[in-house]
């Protein structure tokens, strides 16, 4: 079996970051401010603090969803995904019209379930990601693969994004979580900006908002 001693140091960093931002999402959602608002409206339009909280939850659950229900030995028939394309295809995915009432569904098992549910994610992905190869392949998105540690990064933008989220839906301070994590997303938006407009349209809307014309670089979400 793999542990995390046997990894590249890398593939422990990401897979670390996701754990943290897992943790500190179940203490943040475990909060009296939280409980008290899990009916109200949240941040994001048409979703609930609890709607919010869930769709959180069932992000990051999707990383050991889907190591589940990938073959170990599965490998590639083609071009992975990456952290960049992967968004690509979500974007276009039917479950993405889908969120907002599934987030709604889950969020009815309560605010002290949710929690519960959240730190247990915590603790099994701690175990289950530590146990897994470097070249560790999921399928997402309709069967399409791409790295366990690519999907790790994907997970960093849906837990730290919606952490930052549910504190600003309940008036709390954002959870400190290691810089790092900031940075990867950083990389990655940067990097959908560049596929989606070229390193020169990315250039001109940082530097040079008078040639940056009508083109939408940024945000890239």
């Amino acid at each position: 079996m793999t542990t995390a001693t046997d990894l590249p140091s890398e593939s422990v960093r990401v897979r670390a970051l996701v754990v943290e931002a897992v943790s500190q999402a179940a203490e943040l959602i475990a909060t009296p401010a939280t409980a008290e608002r899990w009916d109200q409206p949240s941040a994001l339009e048409g979703m609930t603090v609890g709607a919010l909280a869930a769709h959180l939850v069932r992000a990051a659950g999707a990383a050991i969803a889907y190591l589940d229900r990938t073959p170990p030995d599965r490998r590639p028939d083609g071009d992975l995904l990456t952290s960049v394309t992967y968004f690509h295809a979500a974007v276009d995915s039917p479950i993405h019209d889908q969120i907002k009432d599934v987030s709604a569904a889950e969020s009815a098992i309560g605010h002290e379930a949710t929690v519960h549910k959240c730190r247990q994610l915590a603790a099994d992905l701690e175990t289950r990601l530590a146990a897994e190869p470097a070249d560790r392949l999921v399928a997402a998105l309709g069967g399409r693969l791409l790295t366990l540690d690519d999907f790790c990064r994907t997970r960093l933008i849906e837990v730290l994004l919606h952490l930052d989220d549910l504190a600003v839906s309940t008036d709390q301070p954002r959870p400190a979580t290691d810089p790092e994590g900031a940075a990867i997303i950083i990389e990655i938006c940067m990097n959908i900006a560049r596929d989606r407009n070229g390193d020169w349209g990315v250039l001109y809307a940082l530097t040079r908002a008078e040639r940056s014309g009508d083109a939408a670089v940024f945000p890239v979400f």
